[in-house]
């Protein structure tokens, strides 16, 4: 069984406090893409009203009017998915418990370590619980601390083992190949590509609706 040392117990809490770190970053960058949607697709069906309006022997009324319901829709989407994601409480959930988090690390000592453990695990009982992603980018973070490309860890965390003779360099070696093992990050980057096209097809979408109106 492993012994809960100063420095394991500081190792843990760390991960935790930059899972928690990611995750406030992937909450605000949801929360305001919401809010940036709900503006911008309003903002886009008062130009295309004004435009039906305004330029009816260029612009065709008919395909608007289609392609507005559907903008419509995603604005009623992107609304309850908003309001039902609540972020705004659980951005400010999320940095308390990272400042939760840091108090510990701070206060952390030997003669203290077990008031300091069951405090911590206090914390991370009421905290959210993080998303693969966020443990992702955690472990990326890792990988740059100790010179690892994440895309190819198992060579080079086996070339890096080979170059040092420090027994805890070697065991946190070990502990990232099995965390990187369990997380699958071609799939977690695969993901993180996806969610960003997704990003980009939504601004995009209603300026090539624009021009398709323009055209036809």
């Amino acid at each position: 069984m492993e012994e809960y040392t100063r420095d394991r117990i500081y190792d843990i809490m760390n991960v935790t406090q930059c899972n928690q770190a990611n995750m406030l970053k992937r909450l605000d960058k949801n929360s305001k893409f919401s809010s940036f949607v709900l503006i911008y697709y309003s903002i886009v069906l008062i130009i295309y009203s004004l435009t039906s309006l305004y330029f009816p022997k260029y612009y065709d009324e008919i395909l608007s009017g289609y392609f507005s319901i559907i903008i419509s829709v995603v604005i009623l989407a992107f609304s309850i998915i908003n309001g039902n994601s609540k972020y705004s409480e659980r951005i400010k959930a999320t940095e308390s418990t990272l400042n939760a988090i840091k108090v510990l690390k701070r206060e952390l000592t030997d003669e203290n370590l077990s008031d300091k453990k069951s405090e911590y695990n206090e914390v991370i009982d009421r905290m959210e619980y993080r998303a693969e992603v966020d443990f992702f980018n955690t472990l990326k973070q890792r990988c740059k601390e100790y010179s690892i490309r994440w895309y190819c860890y198992k060579n080079d965390i086996i070339e890096a083992k080979r170059c040092t003779l420090e027994k805890e360099r070697i065991r946190q070696l070990d502990k990232l190949n099995n965390y990187l093992s369990e997380n699958n990050p071609f799939l977690q980057q695969i993901k993180v590509v996806c969610i960003n096209i997704l990003y980009g097809v939504i601004v995009l979408m209603p300026i090539l609706i624009f021009i398709i109106c323009f055209l036809i």
